[in-house]
């Protein structure tokens, strides 16, 4: 049994969990993965750092800190596939974006209230990107997406982490919507 982890996250809707997959079935990354893909039901956008066995006030203080957050939703667009060992060696699969720029003032919304909650330890710097596996039996070629993943990320998470292998789930813990999107990206409007 894994040490139960808290922190601040989005959560992808259907919708782009399902384009993340279709672009890793495609670039053969889901066959290369086989069983060490972390499930997609778990994917995530971190937005703090852990707090690891967290008891009943820090859970109270992470909420009080979510619900204070004032932030605009945003658009990132994912637009590569990566892999990396990390310094135990573990092999790390990432969709990561082209651009930290859309992500910087949601990321910082949340850091600055972390801060004042005398919680800077957790509000360090996370750079926008999904893990598709913690631990994959090889590193892979970079895949380069020829049409980014885009996903609006219009809400906050405050979950936790708990079980093991195939039984690790994250529950929400709290669940605060964003302000609406500043500057929204640009879509087609359908042909008449």
């Amino acid at each position: 049994m894994s040490t139960p982890r808290m922190f601040f996250a989005a959560m992808p809707p259907p919708a782009v969990r399902m384009a993340i997959e279709a672009a890793a079935r495609e670039y053969g990354v889901l066959d290369a993965l086989g069983r060490s893909l972390f499930a997609p039901d778990n994917w995530h956008q971190s937005l703090s750092e852990r707090i690891f066995a967290p008891n009943d006030a820090q859970i109270d203080q992470l909420r009080a800190v979510g619900a204070a957050v004032r932030a605009h939703a945003t658009t990132v667009a994912y637009t590569r596939i990566d892999s990396a060992a990390n310094l135990s060696g573990r092999i790390h699969v990432t969709l990561r974006a082209g651009s930290d720029t859309a992500f910087k003032p949601l990321l910082g919304a949340v850091q600055q209230q972390l801060q004042l909650a005398g919680l800077g330890a957790i509000a360090t710097g996370v750079t926008p990107h999904v893990t598709l596996s913690y631990d994959a039996p090889a590193l892979l070629p970079t895949v380069r997406l020829p049409e980014p993943v885009r996903w609006s990320i219009d809400e906050l998470l405050l979950v936790i982490g708990h079980g093991h292998g195939d039984a690790y789930r994250y529950d929400v813990l709290g669940r605060w919507p964003l302000l609406p999107e500043r500057d929204p990206p640009l879509t087609q409007m359908g042909l008449f």
